[in-house]
């Protein structure tokens, strides 16, 4: 997937900013990571955490997965790039693109 524009962030349920810092340095995660009460998770429409939200360019939500091994979380943005790319050039719904 090198080159294409994939961003990740990170949300954390924990709202004490010092223990998500730990955590992301213990797990050697280095990304932008945002903390959320609650009230964030309903326009999310989260069932289960952990979870992963792929939203497009657009900011439209076009996929999630609960739990995922770091294999099928890679393969899954690879269809959805597919298909995005697919999309563009068929005229699809921006929400594909």
């Amino acid at each position: 997937m090198a080159g294409t524009p994939v961003r990740f962030l990170a949300v954390s349920l924990e709202t004490d900013t010092r223990r998500v810092r730990v955590a992301m340095e213990r797990l050697k995660l280095q990304l932008p990571v945002a903390t959320a009460e609650s009230e964030m998770l309903g326009p999310l429409t989260l069932a289960t955490v952990p979870a992963t939200i792929f939203i497009d360019a657009s900011g439209q939500v076009v996929s999630r997965l609960g739990s995922a091994s770091k294999a099928d979380l890679k393969a899954h943005a690879e269809q959805l790039l597919r298909q995005g790319a697919t999309a563009s050039r068929t005229g699809a719904p921006a929400a594909l693109r």
